[in-house]
């Protein structure tokens, strides 16, 4: 028995000792080798020495053996062919055994390199999802082989520029393409739109780039060509020109694109869905400086697009001044961070807010320099409460303010009572959402459930609660404790309705009931909002 510091010359002269036995033998140990293979990961550290048999079985390779007197067995490459047609088959239908096993395969036909053999393993394995998979510079090589791939996708696979122009013949013949590609510079531009060719079903992602605004206002040009469903680009800047290619492209893509994203090192945020002639248009996603997202608003008004659902958000104020959108009788928000505190102080029982968010219906132009200011001062002293009142006065005068959502660290009696203050003092406020990332303090339900509350207003707080009797728990560390339980608490007219969305004792990870508003701009589908709906009116 023989050990070696590499496993790879063990996994390589393990293959070879098979061509030097007789070839019953060696057909029995391939068996042996197969069955083990076939019993699932725990024994995928053999797979390299499948990997070396079929490169000892390459033609090339098997002649210069022959000069050596080591022949190589009918039977093992009859064995080897029908293990891989079995991984394909296999793949088909099962895909973890498809995604566990795909790049192996397309290594195993790399190294025989028998170009009949390959054609007819791939004749009906057209459908590659490579996504998730890091590929390194071979394993591109290797896809690159097996050319014969009509839908190729390669989303989180960290492709960088060298290796998508080694993968570019496979790119340019794929028919539907998914591609990530990350760091790409003005000067790989020219190797992209080669990769992508023309007509294909494409979703493109290129958010970790820094194209400048010339080959920006390019790419959007050649997109216009294929059938693009999705794409997001990194850019540095943008100007008018780029704007008026921004919406040319969402025009001529109409019913086909479903979403388009533009990143920069913006300080305002928005999302909506476009919409023209009362038909819904691609989801729209910008992260840009608060002049270029001017130009694109103007751009859409211009080419007979309105925003629906429209959410803004607001990392800060720059010198310019705050973005202002007209609502258009669309759901505007605007997120402002704030710092969170979590648990509650014992000395004071004061919370500290997060987050502000605000829902505004009309027409109404809204200023959000105001709030920004009120967070500032909330970095320096982060109990809210204390500034309730500023918060008040600031939005009595907002007519259009629907709905507010508030993320404080606990729920004290003091921050109860400025919420019932909010919801008297702003006559069209028809919803209140306290988000509480620690405790539901019985001192605060308490005074909500004795509190005067105006009828048009529904207020409903989601957050934990302690079933204990007496030592309620309060403490950040007590919060996976089983006798905390994650609850929604509707209040509207004199109604109290307590829900309880989790049991402690259910789960070890008591965090999973809160959605953060950043899910939405990552592009995930979660949408505490629809959660709210679903049980607002229980």
């Amino acid at each position: 028995m023989y050990s070696f510091m590499h496993l790879s010359f063990q996994e390589f002269f393990t293959a070879l000792s098979y061509m030097l036995l007789c070839d019953e033998e060696a057909q029995e140990k391939v068996r042996e080798l197969f069955s083990k293979v076939r019993h699932g990961p725990q024994h995928f550290h053999l797979l390299p020495i499948v990997q070396f048999l079929f490169g000892i079985l390459n033609k090339e390779v098997a002649k210069r053996l022959e000069e050596k007197y080591i022949s190589c067995s009918q039977g093992i490459w009859t064995q080897l062919k029908h293990f891989i047609l079995e991984v394909i088959e296999k793949g088909k239908e099962d895909q973890i055994v498809r995604r566990t096993m795909q790049l192996f395969t397309f290594h195993c036909l790399y190294e025989l390199h028998a170009d009949d053999f390959v054609k007819e393993a791939m004749e009906t394995y057209t459908d590659i999802n490579m996504s998730g998979s890091p590929l390194k510079k071979t394993d591109c090589w290797v896809l690159m082989y097996c050319q014969s791939i009509e839908c190729l996708e390669l989303s989180g696979c960290n492709l960088t520029a060298e290796n998508m122009k080694i993968l570019l013949p496979a790119l340019q013949k794929c028919k539907a393409l998914v591609l990530q590609v990350d760091d790409l510079a003005d000067d790989d531009l020219d190797g992209l739109l080669t990769a992508l060719g023309e007509g294909k079903s494409l979703e493109l992602d290129l958010r970790n780039t820094n194209f400048s605004d010339e080959k920006v206002q390019d790419l959007l040009v050649a997109l216009t060509k294929h059938k693009t469903r999705k794409v997001q680009i990194g850019v540095k800047s943008i100007t008018s020109n780029t704007a008026d290619k921004f919406m040319s492209l969402i025009s001529k893509a109409h019913g086909v694109l479903d979403l388009i994203k533009l990143h920069s090192c913006g300080n305002v945020a928005l999302s909506g869905q476009l919409q023209k002639d009362g038909v819904r248009a691609p989801q729209i996603v910008l992260w840009l400086k608060v002049p270029e997202m001017k130009m694109i608003c103007d751009s859409i008004r211009t080419s007979g697009y309105s925003l629906t659902g429209v959410k803004l958000r607001v990392r800060r104020v720059a010198d310019e001044g705050p973005f202002l959108y007209p609502t258009n009788n669309c759901r505007l928000t605007l997120h402002i961070d704030g710092p969170l505190r979590c648990g509650v102080e014992r000395e004071g029982q004061q919370s500290a807010l997060s987050s502000i968010e605000m829902s505004l219906y009309g027409d109404d132009v809204f200023d959000c320099r105001r709030i920004h200011q009120l967070c500032q001062t909330l970095k320096q002293k982060p109990e809210w409460d204390e500034h309730a009142d500023e918060l008040i006065s600031l939005l009595h005068s907002q007519t259009s303010l629907g709905e507010i959502v508030l993320l404080v660290s606990s729920l004290t009696e003091r921050c109860a009572a400025s919420v019932i203050r909010l919801s008297q003092a702003c006559s069209n406020l028809k919803d209140i959402i306290l988000q509480v990332n620690g405790f539901l303090l019985e001192e605060g339900i308490q005074c909500l459930r004795e509190s005067k509350r105006r009828p048009g207003c529904q207020l409903l707080l989601l957050g934990r609660r302690c079933r204990k009797l007496a030592d309620q728990c309060s403490e950040e560390k007590d919060k996976r404790l089983s006798c905390n339980d994650n609850v929604l608490l509707a209040l509207h007219g004199e109604s109290f309705i307590e829900i309880v969305l989790r049991h402690g004792k259910e789960s070890g990870i008591d965090d999973t009931w809160y959605c953060g508003i950043d899910d939405t701009w990552n592009g995930n589908e979660v949408n505490i909002d629809e959660e709210w709906e679903q049980t607002r009116y229980l």
